[in-house]
């Protein structure tokens, strides 16, 4: 679902509301994902505020079993019209203000990408089933065993005498 610019623009008080409950492409979801998110325009910015619910299908890292990750994230994204890197030939350093997403004179907003890069962003790393899970017993033959250094083992019983 793309919106255009203009839209926006010429929408009551600069500002437009879309709720979304549908699918993503390369997200796998339980069901469709929500969002509800405003879109205001702001001179020559746009800025989108909003939530975006999900229950994501993840693999678990230590037992591979898939399980649900409900991702509950509040939206904050301000877009530039034109080019926010004419402004600045130079090297600059970034504040707070300054991570926006730069249109490049498009006239349209992707909301789906903005959907999706909110969840991928927001999936846990490492993604665990459950806080207690242990792994399987297939994966502990792939992990390594911690193992020492042979030419180490005459330090284990060095003694170190401290004088004062």
């Amino acid at each position: 679902m793309k919106i255009s610019v203009d839209d926006i623009k010429n929408a009551k008080n600069n500002a437009l509301q879309i709720n979304f409950e549908d699918n993503i492409k390369g997200v796998d979801t339980d069901g469709p994902v929500h969002a509800e998110i405003v879109f205001s325009s702001f001179g020559t910015c746009i800025n989108a505020k909003g939530k975006i619910v999900a229950n994501v299908k993840l693999t678990c890292d230590r037992c591979l079993r898939e399980f649900l990750q409900k991702i509950d994230e509040e939206v904050d994204e301000t877009y530039v019209l034109g080019t926010f890197t004419d402004r600045h030939s130079h090297e600059v350093e970034l504040k707070d203000g300054d991570f926006v997403t730069d249109l490049n004179g498009e006239s349209e907003i992707d909301v789906d990408d903005l959907i999706y890069q909110t969840l991928i962003l927001n999936i846990p790393n490492p993604s665990v089933c459950d806080i207690n899970c242990k792994g399987s017993v297939e994966l502990e033959k792939y992990m390594k065993k911690e193992s020492t250094d042979p030419r180490l083992e005459v330090f284990k019983n060095m003694k170190i005498n401290e004088e004062k």
